[in-house]
């Protein structure tokens, strides 16, 4: 054992180091991304928050389905690490840490220069290679991707793999190695097809001779429809069916699904009306990288002094690329660009190696180790900036705060209650990822109706079944058919005014608006996960005494002893769903207001203060009223 240890464990070191520098690479991408992984559910109207769902369901993704990364992501929910979220968003991680590994295998394999030029082979090509994969590793919208339940790590790792395999192309059982790997991609995601024609370069060239061969087509056609096998998951699934329920288990809904025949709109039409000139997809492209001067001053190397295969593989797929994005009119188109980001990546370090090389044999010995120094200094500097902005802005934009959102949602109907809860199918999916993955109150209906008109049919279907019927968001025309509430973040929808006060811990006061008096009153503090104080949530009750023609608003806000406001919050009552005119004279309205706290905030007293105004005329107050003092620990 000392002798492996002393002797053979360097002769291995040595004799596979591009594999153990990618595997590396791959490791220290693996720590950044766990350590800025989004900690639970943190979007809602995203595709994140659907795969985090459909995985655990072992159900259907939106088109095209994608078989191979739900089945993958149901074995991921099965760690036991975190909430089910949280191990979606550790698969995304994971293949994106993989992907980093595979692009410095691909810059190092790409930058092999061309016989005559040993100084820019060795440790230059090998120093390209891990800014390759550095660059790309802390490009922000890659990074955005790889900490959050998203398929674009793990097309990035097919792209990566496809590329390299095919500038490594030896033997027979490469070629099929290389079609198994694009039918596996085509499980995945459907703009991988656009590395096809890159891969056909090498195939057309180096290989015409086997390819002449009809067993050779046929061994590939079989290797390559293989894993294509794997799309069999979504009839064999059909009965869990997609989360919006479009999903048909038919032949004719199974290829509508798998083709993705509805994303064409996107490249013949432009639903949401998306302009972009050239410097959009400029900034684009070198937000990603500081600076673009590597990677032009590699792909120029490329061409010169490069492989002609490589410079024509990477050019290919990345001008493939480059047309679908441009054609392409979705309001993400930045997720898009990824493949074009791992291009640049890859460019960038042959850019590195090239000047890194010619450094090693300036003129002047004494000039090198300087002209080295100063080039890793800068490339280091670009990258470290890079992953300081990256780092702050992710630890920033994932919080507990849609996580919290629904399970305040789901505590607000009364246990034992027929309730029913309606919304948009983004913030449904939310709720149902709670019901099924921790079972909160899998009893409460939830109802996705995404068009105003659909949201106020199911209220009138529901409302006329029994249910107890909450919305999610403001509802227009609900104002006038029924009254609403506040409770929580929801909105309570009453078939008839409220005549009698609910139940408050604290009473009224005096009128303290144009016919308008504060019946009672409580304060509680909702549920709160992760960093920073809970928010102090008000429940007001309001007794409408006279109609009132202006729509006023309320500014909440907590007061300390000095008198200074350290805690605000304006908005038309009830979550701006039922304004001040449409309240009818005798009932008594429930009204809420969740006053964020700030980090630093001292234990003590402070007073709720509530101030009407009328915002048509500057703000003007209408009736004010402070509330007994609140103690926050």
């Amino acid at each position: 054992m000392r002798r492996f240890a002393s002797v053979r464990l360097p002769a291995v070191l040595r004799s596979r180091p591009d594999d153990w520098l990618a595997a590396g690479l791959a490791a220290a991408a693996f720590l950044l991304y766990l350590g800025t992984l989004a900690p639970t559910v943190v979007t809602i109207f995203d595709d994140s928050l659907e795969f985090q769902l459909v995985t655990y369901l072992a159900g259907i993704a939106h088109p095209t389905g994608y078989p191979l990364y739900t089945m993958l992501g149901k074995l991921f929910t099965l760690l036991p690490v975190g909430d089910v979220a949280y191990r979606v968003n550790l698969m995304s991680a994971v293949f994106a840490a993989a992907a980093v590994g595979l692009v410095y295998r691909l810059a190092v394999e790409a930058a092999r220069p061309r016989r005559g030029l040993p100084h820019l082979d060795g440790w230059p090509r090998r120093a390209g290679g891990i800014t390759a994969a550095a660059l790309f590793a802390v490009g922000p919208v890659f990074w955005s991707q790889a900490t959050i339940a998203e398929v674009y790590s793990l097309h990035s790792l097919f792209v990566a793999l496809l590329l390299r395999q095919s500038l490594t192309l030896r033997r027979e059982q490469d070629l099929y190695r290389l079609a198994f790997l694009a039918g596996l991609s085509l499980t995945h995601h459907r703009t991988a097809v656009l590395v096809f024609p890159a891969l056909a370069l090498p195939l057309l060239t180096a290989h015409r001779r086997r390819l002449a061969r009809p067993a050779v087509w046929g061994k590939m056609a079989a290797a390559g429809f293989l894993p294509l096998l794997l799309y069999l998951y979504l009839p064999l699934r059909g009965h869990i069916g997609s989360l919006d329920g479009t999903y048909e288990n038919t032949w004719a809904g199974f290829w509508r699904h798998v083709s993705g025949g509805g994303y064409g709109v996107f490249i013949f039409g432009n639903p949401f009306n998306q302009t972009r000139g050239p410097e959009f997809y400029l900034h684009l492209m070198s937000d990603q990288f500081y600076t673009l001067v590597p990677g032009l001053i590699g792909l120029l190397y490329l061409l010169w002094f490069g492989r002609r295969a490589a410079a024509g593989v990477t050019g290919l797929a990345f001008a493939a690329f480059t047309a679908f994005n441009l054609l392409y009119r979705v309001a993400d188109i930045e997720v898009f660009f990824i493949p074009n980001f791992l291009l640049w990546a890859v460019w960038s370090g042959a850019g590195a190696a090239f000047l890194l090389g010619t450094a090693a044999v300036l003129p002047r010995p004494s000039w090198r180790p300087a002209a080295a120094g100063v080039l890793v200094g800068l490339f280091g500097f670009i990258i470290l900036q890079l992953g300081l902005h990256g780092a702050a802005a992710l630890r920033q934009k994932y919080t507990w705060q849609v996580h919290d959102t629904g399970l305040d949602m789901l505590a607000q109907p009364r246990p034992g209650e027929p309730a029913a809860i309606v919304g948009i199918l983004g913030e449904m999916t939310l709720l149902r990822y709670f019901q099924a993955t921790e079972q909160v109150r899998p009893d409460i209906l939830t109802v996705p109706a995404d068009r105003e008109a659909d949201r106020l049919a199911a209220v009138s279907r529901l409302l006329a079944g029994g249910k107890a019927v909450y919305l999610t968001r403001d509802l227009p025309g609900a104002a006038a058919r029924w009254s609403l509430a506040a409770a929580g973040p929801l909105i309570r929808v009453l078939p008839a005014p409220q005549t009698v006060p609910p139940d408050t811990a604290f009473p009224g006061g005096p009128v303290v608006g144009p016919g308008i008096r504060l019946a009672g009153w409580d304060w509680s503090r909702p549920v709160h996960s992760g960093p920073g104080p809970a928010p102090l949530r008000l429940r007001l009750v309001w007794q409408v005494q006279n109609p009132v023609a202006e729509a006023l608003k309320v500014s909440a806000r907590l007061v300390d002893i000095n008198g200074q406001t350290v805690a605000a919050v304006d908005a038309g009552p009830v979550h701006f769903a039922y304004p001040t005119p449409a309240w009818r004279p005798g009932e008594f309205v429930t009204d809420g207001y969740d006053l964020p706290l700030p980090a630093n905030l001292p234990a003590g007293a402070y007073t709720p203060r509530l101030i009407w105004y009328n915002p048509a005329e500057n703000a003007a107050e209408v009736g004010r009223i402070d509330l007994p003092a609140v103690t926050l620990p």
